[in-house]
């Protein structure tokens, strides 16, 4: 099928990689918009999330911040514990931290 005189045709490109991959572009983009390859598409409760924003806040004031999976729950509660007493933590702000650092340590997330 020829197009119309007044029509434009769009090229076509020639790498096969790109002939490829083109179409699949926008669905890349709306599944990430969505989060679908955020944390395995997993959802923070709403103490997990505050949980976060404190880990966040609090603890690379002092140093780098350890990502979750470096630690065990164990490991995770201990540090918490003993920086909450020093940091003068309310037991609900320690719970909270708890919360996160044990969901973010989970193998699927």
């Amino acid at each position: 099928m020829r197009p119309v005189a007044h029509q434009k045709t769009l090229p076509m490109p020639r790498s096969g990689f790109i002939r490829i991959c083109l179409p699949v572009i926008p669905l890349i983009a709306l599944a990430i918009s969505a989060g679908v390859f955020c944390n395995g598409g997993t959802k923070l409760t709403e103490d997990e999330r505050r949980g976060k924003q404190m880990y966040e806040g609090l603890c690379d004031k002092c140093h780098r911040l350890v990502p979750p999976k470096n630690l065990t729950d164990q490991q995770w509660i201990a540090a918490v514990d003993r920086y909450g007493v020093k940091l003068k933590l309310r037991d609900d702000e320690r719970r909270l931290l708890k919360a996160y650092m044990t969901r973010a340590n989970d193998s699927d997330f």
